[in-house]
Order: C-alpha cells, then sequence, then structure tokens
C-alpha cells in the first residue's frame, strides 16, 4: 500500500510547487508593473543603433522628463519648473521615428493582383497638424502631407522599387524619414 501512495504523494506535491511558483511569478510581476506605473517621471531614450526605450531615471543630467497626461480618475501631480505644459513644447522635445511596415523589404508583390497598401509607422505618434509623404522610386506619391497611416499603391509596372515615407511638421519641415526599402513586382 505504502508503495503504491507514494508516487501519488510526489505528484501532488510537484503540482503544490508548481502552482506556489506560479503564484510567486504572478505576485512579482504584479509587484514590478505596479513600481513602473508609480514611477513619478518617464524619460525618453534614443540608443545608439536608434532604439528608442522608456526609463524612470534620468539618461543625463539636463534631461527633462515626458508629459504622460493625468491617468482617468488621478489628481493631477503639481507641476514641477521646467514641466511641458503644451502640445507644442512635446512636439518641440520629441524625436519621431518613422518606418515602413508594408510591403516588408524583399517583398514580391504581384502586377496583377489587388492594389497593394503602404502601411507606415511613426513613434510616438502621428501628432495633430503632421503629415506624411510616401515616396516611391524617388518621385512623391502624394502631392501634399497626408495624416493617413497608409497608402494604396498604384498599378505597378514589373521590377523593383525603392521606397520610404518623410514626416513633416505643419510648416512642411522633415521630422523624420523611414529607412528605404526595397520590394519587387513580379509580372
Amino acid at each position: 500500500l505504502s508503495g503504491a501512495t507514494a508516487p501519488r504523494r510526489a505528484a501532488g506535491a510537484g503540482a503544490m510547487l508548481a502552482a506556489m511558483l506560479r503564484l510567486l511569478i504572478v505576485l512579482g510581476l504584479w509587484c514590478a508593473a505596479a513600481a513602473v506605473a508609480a514611477a513619478d517621471e518617464v524619460y525618453r531614450v534614443v540608443d545608439a543603433d536608434g532604439h528608442v526605450h522608456y526609463t524612470d531615471r534620468p539618461p543625463h543630467r539636463r534631461a527633462r522628463p515626458l508629459d504622460l497626461g493625468v491617468p482617468s480618475g488621478a489628481t493631477p501631480p503639481p507641476r514641477r519648473a521646467g514641466s511641458f505644459h503644451s502640445a507644442e513644447a512635446l512636439r518641440a522635445a520629441a524625436r519621431f521615428a518613422v518606418s515602413v511596415e508594408s510591403p516588408t523589404p524583399g517583398q514580391i508583390l504581384r502586377a496583377a493582383a489587388a492594389p497593394a497598401v503602404v502601411a507606415a509607422s511613426v513613434m510616438p505618434g502621428l501628432v495633430s497638424g503632421f503629415g506624411l509623404t510616401y515616396v516611391l522610386d524617388g518621385r512623391a506619391l502624394n502631392a501634399t502631407p497626408v495624416d493617413s497611416l497608409s497608402l494604396l499603391l498604384p498599378a505597378l509596372e514589373p521590377g523593383a522599387r525603392r521606397l520610404t515615407v518623410i514626416l513633416s511638421d505643419a510648416q512642411g519641415r522633415e521630422q523624420a524619414r523611414a529607412d528605404e526599402i526595397v520590394f519587387h513586382v513580379a509580372p
């Protein structure tokens, strides 16, 4: 009898240990999320490779925190000297990044297929008053910048195509440009 119940006890202890481990992991993640949510200030940092990171530690002595607004239902904290007070100040301080999401580099599109869509992304987001110009083979597809993250491509002849997207502010000044991608159109 005791020989038959020993494996069941071991299996039950293993299941209990696994459940306790999962609970500890969930509690640890919850505590980490609460600590991040409680951070007073958030800073935007761009590393040497151009990747954007957000942190609660100033990257340098004169760094200014981002103004993230007030969470719903929360009482706003008192403004500190040097805080951003307007969307214009945030626009001036933000460094934008644009990328082409579709088509992907090296993708092959069929000329006879339905019209293809160019899709772009803008980080930290497409700000009101800013616009995108889609440039195919060195020529703008749209006459004036648009506030759309996608655009239908015209019918294309077979061959290699170069595509980039340019982000401009309300005054028409270039704020960011996506890395050029090359895709192909097949007959």
